[in-house]
C-alpha cells in the first residue's frame, strides 16, 4: 500500500465525515473482549447446549459472542449457515432447536454477555429449488422476496427449470453459490432492515456480523443500521488493504466497524518472517503505530482478530506464536476477537491477558505510543482508563524504562506484558481459573515399538483425577528414519480403524511442531479440537527409549520419566506407613506431588502423590 495513497483516502475521508450520524456502528471506548464461539464444522463442539453449559467460565472473560447463523439452511445437518433459507422463523439449525438458541441468548445475556448474530443477506438459497424463497410471517407482516429481487446478473439466469431474475445487476462482487440479491430492490431492503431488527427483538441478539459485505454496496448496510439500530455492527470485508476497508466503513456512514483483516496479514507476515517492524505502520507518515486499522483514525471501529472459522483453514492461516499474536491484539485499541480455538489450546495465558487488558482499562480508542519497532522488538505503551500497559512482542528481551519484574503481569514465550495496575492473581491471573478440560480417554500414538503410527493401536493412558499416566512406552526411530536418534508421538482421544474417525474427536500435541521434550522436564500440551486441522496436531520430538509419560491437565503439561519399573523395590508385610521411591529408585520420605513408586503392606504399585 502506498502511503500517499492512503494518506490522501484518509484525508478524504475525513473532510466527508461532519458529526455525529443517525446510528453508531460501535460503542465509543467499548472495553469489551469478543469470542469467535465456532469454527468450521463444529457442529457438535459449539451446539448451543454446550456453549449454555460453558456460560459461567466464558461470560467471565468475554462481553460478545459471535455464533454462526442460526436460521436454517440448506439441511439441518451439517450445514454452517452460509446458505441461507429462513430468516425470521425456524432458527433450528445445525447447532440446535430455536428454543436451546434462546435458552443459551439468555443464560449469557444474564450473565452480562451479549451474542452477536452472523447476518447472511447477501445471497439466499430457495426451499427445494434455486429460487423458492419461503414466505414467513413476522410482526403482523408476511416477508417474502421473489424472482423480482436476485440480480439479473446472477447464474440463475442461465439455468434451465428456474425462474429468471429480473432484479438490477449486482452491486458488489458475485457469490456463485447462491442467489445474489438486489438490494436497490425497496422490498429487499424492507427484508433485509426488518431481519435484522427480527434477530435483535425476537431473538435476543446484540449485534450484528455481516457476511461477505464485498458482494453489495456498503451504503445499504447504512440503509439497515439506522432502521434496526444494532448495538454493534461488525462487516467481513475481506480485503488486507487499509484503503478499502476503511473506504467501506466510510461507505455504511460509519453505522459498522469491520474485522481487521489488514491487521491480521500483517500479523501473519510479522509472525512468517519473524520481523516484528511489520507490526507497526506509519500514522501519518511520521509517527510509528500498531498496524492495520487500528493504526489511522479507525480504532473504533477496528475489531482485531488473529485467526476466524475461514483464514484457519485456507492459506491465510497464522501458524506462529498464538499466545504472542493474540497479545499484541488484546494490548491494542480496536475490539479484539479471540478465536475458540485458540482459546481452546492457550486458556491460561489467553485469560490472564484478558484479565490484564481489564484491569487497565484498554478499550477500543486508547492511545498508543510505540517505544521500539526492530526485528526482534514490538515494544508500546498502551494507556487505559485505570492506568497503563507496556507490551512487548517478539524474541527481544529487553525492559522497558520504569519497570522491573515485579511489574510483568503475563508473559510467554515471545511476549511479555507489564502494567503498575494490580491485577488479581498476580502474573498467574486474576479471579476464578478457567475451567480445565479433561478428555475422557487419551491414547498414545506415534513412533511406538508396538505400531507406527497407527490409529487402532494408539496406547491407553490411565486416568488419576487431572493427570493420565502410561507405562512403559517404548519410543523407537521412524521406520523412514531407521538411523535417527529420535522419535515422535503425540496423543489422540479415540481410537479408530482410520484417520477420518480420529480426527472426529479432539488431539492433543506439541505447542510447536517437533517440539523437544527431555526426561524428566514438563512441556507444554495443546488442544487441537476435533474438526480443526486435527490431522495436522504438532508432535514431540523425544530420545528412543522406554519411557512412563504423565499428563496433567491441570497444569496442561506433559513429562516423561525414565521407565524403572518396580524391580528392586520389595513389598514389606509388617510396614506402619507407605514407603515412597522414584522412578529412579531413590527412596523419599516427604514426596511432593508427582508419580512414585508406593509400598503399601504387600503392594507395589505406581501411583500419582498429590
Amino acid at each position: 500500500m502506498k502511503l500517499l495513497c492512503k494518506l490522501a483516502v484518509a484525508a478524504a475521508m475525513a473532510a466527508s465525515w461532519t458529526g455525529a450520524q443517525a446510528h453508531d456502528g460501535w460503542p465509543a471506548r467499548y472495553d469489551g473482549v469478543m469470542l469467535q464461539g465456532f469454527y468450521w464444522d463444529s457442529y457438535s463442539d459449539t451446539k448451543w447446549t454446550r456453549l449454555t453449559s460453558q456460560a459461567d467460565e466464558l461470560s467471565r472473560y468475554f462481553s460478545l459472542i459471535w455464533v454462526p447463523n442460526s436460521g436454517r439452511s440448506t439441511s439441518t445437518s451439517n450445514q454452517m449457515g452460509y446458505m441461507p433459507v429462513y430468516w425470521f422463523t425456524n432458527h433450528s439449525s445445525s447447532f440446535g432447536t430455536e428454543a436451546e438458541l434462546l435458552e443459551m441468548i439468555a443464560t449469557y445475556k444474564a450473565k452480562g454477555t451479549g451474542f452477536i448474530a452472523d447476518v447472511v443477506i447477501n445471497h439466499r438459497v430457495g426451499r427445494s429449488n434455486w429460487t423458492d424463497f419461503p414466505s414467513e410471517t413476522w410482526d403482523g407482516k408476511t416477508w417474502h422476496i421473489g424472482p423480482e429481487g436476485i440480480c439479473s446478473t446472477d447464474e440463475v439466469r442461465n439455468a434451465s427449470g428456474q425462474a429468471k431474475p429480473t432484479g438490477a445487476p449486482d452491486t458488489g462482487d458475485d457469490f456463485d453459490g447462491a442467489r445474489d440479491l438486489d438490494h436497490t430492490n425497496a422490498n429487499v431492503q424492507d427484508n433485509c432492515k426488518n431481519y435484522q431488527r427480527c434477530l435483535l427483538e425476537k431473538y435476543g441478539y446484540e449485534g450484528v456480523r455481516l457476511d461477505m459485505v464485498k458482494g453489495y454496496a456498503g451504503r445499504f448496510t447504512k440503509i439497515y443500521n439506522e432502521y434496526s439500530k444494532p448495538r454493534f455492527s461488525v462487516g467481513e470485508y475481506w480485503d488486507g488493504s487499509y484503503d478499502a476497508v476503511a473506504a467501506w466503513i466510510e461507505a455504511t456512514g460509519r453505522t459498522s466497524a469491520a474485522f481487521d483483516f489488514p491487521g491480521k496479514y500483517q500479523i501473519n507476515r510479522a509472525f512468517a518472517s519473524d520481523d516484528m517492524t511489520q507490526l507497526v505502520w506509519k500514522a501519518g507518515g511520521t509517527t510509528d503505530q500498531p498496524a492495520g486499522l487500528i493504526h489511522y483514525g479507525y480504532q473504533r471501529y477496528a475489531v482485531t482478530f488473529v485467526d476466524n472459522h475461514d483464514t484457519y483453514r485456507d492459506g491465510s492461516k497464522f501458524t506462529g506464536d498464538v499466545p504472542a499474536a493474540n497479545a499484541f491484539i488484546l494490548c491494542s485499541p480496536g475490539t479484539p476477537c479471540v478465536f475458540l480455538p485458540h482459546w481452546k489450546q492457550h486458556k491460561a495465558a489467553i485469560s490472564q491477558l484478558i484479565n490484564v487488558r481489564r484491569a487497565v482499562g484498554v478499550h477500543c480508542e486508547s492511545a498508543v505510543e510505540v517505544l521500539r519497532s526492530s526485528r526482534d522488538c514490538y515494544m508500546a505503551r498502551v494507556k487505559g482508563t485505570k492506568g497503563e500497559l507496556v507490551v512487548r512482542i517478539g524474541s527481544s528481551a529487553d525492559t522497558p524504562a520504569g519497570y522491573t519484574d515485579a511489574d510483568v503481569k503475563a508473559r510467554g514465550t515471545k511476549y511479555c506484558v507489564w502494567t503498575k495496575t494490580a491485577v488479581e492473581g498476580g502474573e498467574q491471573g486474576g479471579g476464578d481459573d478457567p475451567v480445565v478440560e479433561i478428555p475422557t480417554s487419551l491414547y498414545v500414538l506415534g513412533n511406538l515399538s508396538n505400531a507406527e503410527w497407527a490409529p487402532a493401536a494408539a496406547l491407553p493412558l490411565t486416568r488419576s483425577g487431572d493427570t493420565y499416566v502410561a507405562e512403559g512406552i517404548e519410543i523407537v526411530a521412524p521406520k523412514t528414519e531407521p538411523a535417527s536418534a529420535s522419535g515422535y508421538f503425540s496423543f489422540i482421544t479415540a481410537r479408530g480403524t482410520d484417520w477420518d474417525a480420529v480426527n472426529q474427536h479432539d488431539r492433543w500435541g506439541a505447542a510447536a511442531k517437533d517440539a523437544p521434550v527431555a526426561v524428566g522436564t514438563p512441556v507444554p500440551v495443546v488442544q487441537y479440537p476435533a474438526g480443526v486441522n486435527a490431522s495436522s496436531a504438532y508432535s514431540w520430538k523425544a530420545p528412543l527409549g522406554k519411557y512412563t509419560m504423565t499428563v496433567d491437565f491441570k497444569t496442561r503439561t506433559l513429562t516423561l520419566h525414565d521407565y524403572a519399573g518396580i524391580e528392586g523395590v520389595e513389598a514389606d508385610a509388617d510396614l506402619a506407613a507407605p514407603r515412597y521411591f522414584t522412578l529412579q529408585g531413590a527412596e523419599v520420605t516427604d514426596p511432593a506431588p508427582g508419580l512414585y513408586i508406593v509400598v503399601r503392606g504387600t503392594r507395589v504399585a505406581k501411583e500419582i502423590v498429590r
